[in-house]
């Protein structure tokens, strides 16, 4: 697993995710993080915001088939999904069943409380199973 001590993602596109975290409100809201790790930073280069299927205030899913399309938009542009962005209803730090899904997606996870979409916090699961607080740089 590459080593990853920060996430860079643009004004613009953290103003696309909050739009739909907010839009989703009251429900989980999710978005795929698409671009590139280079000297253990994350940098953000493109954004999904699918619905949350399951319309959950505590769940979040995405349809399989618009997430395999996703997927392969992501892979055709050279680029790996670098975070995955959701709303809890909670304070943001990862619930149980978001470590299980850390655990299989080794990637930074964004959480914003749902009333506060515009504060995350960033986390990466760790082999110890562990969770590392990431830092989150935001550039115009």
């Amino acid at each position: 697993m590459i080593a990853i001590d920060s996430i860079s993602i643009s004004k613009n596109h953290f103003k696309t995710i909050v739009d739909h975290a907010e839009k989703s409100a009251p429900y989980e809201s999710v978005s795929i993080l698409a671009g590139v790790v280079k000297d253990n930073k994350a940098v953000v280069k493109e954004v999904f915001t699918p619905e949350n299927v399951d319309r959950s205030t505590v769940t979040f899913t995405v349809d399989p088939l618009h997430l395999l399309d996703i997927y392969t938009d992501i892979d055709s542009k050279n680029l790996e999904v670098v975070g995955i962005f959701h709303t809890h209803p909670a304070p943001p730090y990862p619930s149980g069943t978001d470590k299980l899904y850390m655990e299989v997606n080794r990637c930074v996870w964004l959480i914003s409380t749902t009333s506060k979409p515009n504060e995350p916090k960033g986390y990466l699961f760790l082999e110890n199973r562990k969770l590392k607080n990431i830092e989150i740089i935001f550039t115009d």
